[in-house]
């Protein structure tokens, strides 16, 4: 694993955490069976479970994302979270979280509705979520990244 080069730039666990609990949407990467890299946008929630972090994804019962998994599980997400760009800087102020990890499809019943549940929470305060986990079950497929290493970068311009 590479070391951040410009560690002036890196956040703190706890700021990386906020992006990421934040953030809309992220960008799955993972490799296709033949082996060529696939990134696919997709929205996410957070489980923070003592010392294990995840991320709970959903997605149809077929298709590429699921073809990429059983090809292998190793996966790498990102997130970039609020972002300003400083034209008479030639640059962009950023903030990002990268993670890497390994995904597998949550087999567990009971796990696939707590996924689902995390997600609809996420996105759907103050509706009920129960009746869309409920619903999304049968239709969908529930993915869990576990991850084993996370980093986070800013770029703040100075005045």
């Amino acid at each position: 694993m590479h070391s951040m080069r410009r560690k002036d730039r890196m956040l703190s666990e706890e700021d990386a955490l906020r992006v990421l609990r934040q953030g809309e949407y992220g960008v799955l990467s993972l490799l296709t069976p033949e082996g060529t890299p696939y990134g696919i946008p997709l929205t996410y929630a957070v489980e923070e479970n003592g010392q294990r972090l995840s991320l709970y994804i959903h997605c149809a019962r077929e298709g590429r994302k699921l073809d990429c998994l059983h090809a292998g599980k190793a996966a790498h997400f990102v997130v970039v979270g609020a972002t300003c760009v400083v034209p008479q800087k030639f640059a962009i102020e950023y903030e990002s979280v990268m993670l890497e990890g390994s995904l597998a499809e949550v087999g567990d019943e009971e796990e696939k509705r707590h996924g689902l549940l995390c997600i609809a929470q996420k996105y759907s305060a103050g509706f009920d979520g129960a009746a869309y986990a409920d619903a999304a079950g049968k239709a969908t497929r529930v993915l869990r990244l576990d991850v084993e290493s996370m980093s986070g970068k800013r770029l703040r311009e100075e005045a």
